[in-house]
């Protein structure tokens, strides 16, 4: 594993109107679907694995708790992500955290909070820096682009175990706008790896993979969306981008082997919650469909989007949300 260094911090997030002017060319309406690849691990979905090796490493050479950086070899180069570890020996669950297109990884971690929550519960959290130009994610469906995304977060991912003490029965992704569109991704081409996902404002933006086996989903979207709208748009290059969020969540549905008719509640008066039930292995699938919120992720202003983006869903703070979901996934 390459050296943790303390981070720097990056320049300040570019302004909306910016976003939704490159987003335009940063996505391509998806279609088709993805295979699942093999695990060089030795994981198959649903199976139960033992912890990382990470556990056996001599205490004195694991990072202490608290935020690292870490350089990943990766095709000739190297890749940049945060590292955030929590207190304690571990095992502990990973999260993969996600950015939106143009915001780097201290800027979507300073806008959703997600390291500090999520390390309060005993997650190591990784933050990763997408490819160029962008930053971006490239995801299948997407626009193409030389750059392996998906095969980073693996290599990061088997970094990370093999530095600490990982519980592999319980490896997460969530992100908001492009990075949700990377987590419904990984979901489809890592799902032996992991358990489950979130993603906010983009799950429509990668490619459906009925042929995928199940992981937990968790898709949030609000209702008046102007970059990436539940209903989604057939036009490629143009916003509004992203297929019809219920497509998506259907399919996921399918993968788990859940009933197809989700059961509808309210948990408040401005969100729509339709879960999926009967699914094989104890899997979930859940849609929160947020009635008139924009692109965002947190439950308070958005100071990244600004009039662009929307207003937020002040009942709903996609955070606490996520990693709730998180912690109730069945693991083998």
């Amino acid at each position: 594993m390459t050296a943790l260094h303390p981070p720097g911090r990056r320049a300040a997030a570019l302004t909306g109107v910016l976003l939704v002017a490159l987003l335009a060319v940063a996505c391509a309406a998806p279609s088709g679907s993805v295979r699942t690849p093999v695990d060089g691990r030795g994981r198959i979905p649903g199976a139960a694995v033992a912890p990382s090796t990470g556990c056996d490493r001599p205490p004195r050479r694991v990072p202490p708790p608290g935020r690292s950086t870490l350089l990943v070899p990766v095709g000739g180069g190297t890749r940049f992500s945060l590292v955030d570890v929590p207190a304690g020996a571990g095992p502990h669950p990973l999260l993969v955290s996600l950015h939106p297109f143009l915001l780097g990884p201290e800027q979507w971690d300073d806008y959703s909070g997600l390291s500090a929550a999520a390390t309060a519960r005993g997650y190591v959290v990784v933050t990763p820096l997408g490819s160029d130009p962008g930053p971006r994610w490239a995801v299948p469906g997407g626009v193409p682009s030389g750059a392996d995304d998906i095969g980073f977060v693996g290599a990061l991912a088997d970094h990370v175990e093999d530095a600490l003490c990982i519980d592999r029965n319980r490896e997460f992704a969530a992100g908001f706008s492009a990075g949700a569109a990377m987590a419904q991704a990984l979901s489809c081409t890592m799902p032996w790896r992991f358990a489950g996902v979130a993603g906010s404002g983009g799950t429509n933006l990668t490619s459906l993979c009925p042929d995928a086996p199940g992981t937990d989903v968790l898709a949030l979207h609000g209702t008046a969306d102007p970059i990436a709208p539940p209903s989604g748009s057939t036009v490629a290059f143009a916003p509004p981008l992203g297929l019809d969020v219920r497509d998506v969540v259907a399919t996921d549905a399918a993968r788990a082997g859940c009933a197809p008719a989700p059961v509808t509640t309210h948990p408040t008066a401005s969100t729509v919650q339709q879960d999926f039930t009967g699914c094989a292995e104890g899997r979930r699938v859940r849609y929160l469909s947020l009635i008139g919120a924009g692109h965002t992720w947190a439950g308070a202003p958005n100071p990244l989007l600004g009039r662009v983006g929307g207003r937020t869903a002040p009942a709903v703070s996609r955070t606490p949300v996520a990693l709730d979901f998180f912690d109730a996934t069945a693991t083998p």
